[in-house]
């Protein structure tokens, strides 16, 4: 997915993350790749364990699924 921008899907995960990240997300990209910019907005972001790269590149289902598991665990239930 190196052309996300302008794939068949919306955005991937990592996309998201670097776009939500705004102004500051699109520094981050620029300087590094969008998978690296969204490992390191999630690192600063959240106080879970890191977010493997490949989980970048799940299906819609799988990656909607993994971001509610981690949103639960982050409100401690």
């Amino acid at each position: 997915m190196c052309d996300w921008h302008t794939c068949a899907e919306t955005h991937c995960r990592a996309g998201w993350v670097v776009t939500l990240a705004g102004e500051a997300g699109k520094k981050l990209e620029a300087f590094f790749d969008t998978t690296v910019a969204a490992m390191k907005i999630y690192d600063a972001s959240s106080s879970l364990p890191r977010v493997s790269p490949v989980k970048f590149f799940d299906t819609n289902a799988d990656a909607l699924a993994d971001m509610k598991r981690m949103a639960d665990l982050e409100a401690g239930q």
